[in-house]
């Protein structure tokens, strides 16, 4: 049977509104946690994922930071345009 493109249900990488989030991914910080692991400075800043854990992924931000989070806490972004 054909892929359909969609993610399954049990897809573990899921944004906030329940978009797959893959490797290299842009995305957007867009609420908080109350684990401590988590900066409260980066909401609303955008980043790069480029690597998971078990539950988290990792996403280097604007300001060249890296930060673990899960990705319920993440909106993925759309693709920039080409030439960018």
């Amino acid at each position: 049977m054909p892929a359909t493109g969609r993610p399954s249900a049990h897809d573990p990488w899921r944004d906030v509104e329940g978009n797959h989030i893959s490797l290299f991914s842009r995305v957007e910080q867009v609420t908080e946690s109350l684990q401590p692991r988590v900066l409260p400075s980066r909401l609303h800043q955008r980043g790069e994922v480029v690597g998971r854990s078990l539950d988290s992924l990792y996403v280097r931000f604007e300001d060249n930071a890296l930060v673990s989070l899960p990705p319920h806490l993440l909106r993925r972004l759309p693709d920039a345009p080409k030439g960018r």
